[in-house]
């Protein structure tokens, strides 16, 4: 059931429209970035928001970054899908981002024993 939550998700967070020039960075992704996770007990949320909102400035200059997406469900979970040209472009953007003292502050206010940390190689993508 957990699955199929999350793929409902990332359906809905794909399902958006988009420019031509981001349908042609879209057709970029070959690996899909998807974090889950909640905020430590304590942490307010809109405060946590504005947070991960800061992320996006590191985000968006590492090297084969596409888009990042992020969602909230009604108990709490945060949804991040983060779209990127290949396997190794993601990977080192999270060796740095581990690295990084103002990421790392914020992955300090998240909850790391339920969180969900995966790649995925993009292999299909239709669109109406």
């Amino acid at each position: 059931m957990k699955k199929l939550v999350i793929g409902l998700i990332i359906l809905t967070v794909f399902g958006c429209n988009q420019s031509t020039e981001t349908e042609d960075r879209m057709k970029q992704a070959k690996i899909i970035e998807l974090v889950v996770w909640k905020f430590k007990n304590g942490v307010d949320i809109d405060n946590g928001k504005k947070s991960v909102l800061k992320l996006n400035e590191f985000v968006s200059k590492q090297p084969g970054f596409i888009s990042r997406k992020t969602a909230l469900t009604e108990d709490g979970k945060f949804l991040d899908v983060i779209l990127w040209s290949d396997l190794e472009a993601a990977k080192s953007a999270s060796e740095k981002a581990m690295q990084n003292e103002m990421t790392t502050t914020i992955f300090n206010i998240m909850e790391e024993n339920d969180m969900i940390f995966q790649h995925f190689e993009l292999f299909n993508h239709i669109k109406k």
